[in-house]
């Protein structure tokens, strides 16, 4: 069961994305979805054999994802992504994810991770493990098929389970927004408030046709920059 206190924070943040989105991006509001019923994010868990966090639980009975903008049409996203899922393509896209784990063992690895990310091919931004389609992950959106957001349950020494990651598997990017789809929500109402109040001082880059770009909440300078977790680890080269 979501505590109280956990559905009243939830529903605090939502109030101020809305409230942040009506004054910089109205036009996103209408494709904030409806409440998903406690049936159908049951049934997630079920389908995906993975207890959901209760802000997470208290954010869909809000808000079930959003709906698809269509390009162009000068309908945009609410979000820094195309969109957040409902609760059916949660369970359709983590399964998806899942089903992309390819085990390699000679690459899944600190020492080759710390390697890749001297050498510049591979950037980490806060204690995440670089591994497509691991089973303690949970999809919760996608801008283009390529970039997703997830709830990481199964983190680096560091992290937090349950914390979202954006990840750019094309870019071989990874990063931690926040320790919690709560943490994640304030932190997304505060900088909408922040482009509300002077645009250069938030870290929101707004498109009125398109919406919030994707880029939100990485951190592009850390290229050949060791996260915490992966400081003294010896770097093995995997080719040789």
């Amino acid at each position: 069961m979501t505590g109280h206190g956990t559905d009243e924070g939830v529903t605090e943040a939502w109030k101020r994305i809305e409230d942040g989105l009506r004054r910089v991006l109205p036009a996103s509001l209408r494709h904030l979805a409806a409440p998903a019923e406690d049936q159908q994010i049951d049934a997630v868990e079920a389908a995906l054999a993975q207890p959901l966090p209760p802000d997470l639980r208290a954010s869909l009975r809000i808000h079930n994802g959003t709906t698809w903008p269509h390009a162009g049409s000068g309908q945009p996203s609410p979000v820094p992504l195309d969109w957040f899922y409902d609760t059916e393509r949660i369970v359709e896209r983590t399964r998806m994810w899942r089903d992309s784990h390819n085990p390699e063992p000679e690459w899944d690895d600190p020492q080759v991770w710390a390697y890749l990310v001297d050498k510049d091919l591979l950037r980490l931004n806060g204690p995440v493990r670089p591994v497509v389609g691991t089973a303690g992950a949970v999809v919760v959106g996608d801008m283009n098929g390529d970039v997703h957001w997830l709830l990481d349950f199964d983190p680096a020494p560091g992290g937090t389970p349950g914390q979202v990651v954006r990840v750019d598997v094309e870019c071989s990017s990874w990063d931690v927004l926040a320790p919690s789809w709560a943490q994640l929500l304030v932190r997304y109402a505060e900088d909408l408030e922040l482009f509300a109040a002077d645009p250069d001082s938030s870290t929101l880059i707004i498109e009125q046709d398109l919406g919030p770009a994707c880029e939100w909440g990485t951190a592009s300078d850390l290229w050949a920059t060791r996260p915490a977790w992966l400081q003294g680890v010896e770097a093995r080269n995997p080719h040789l």
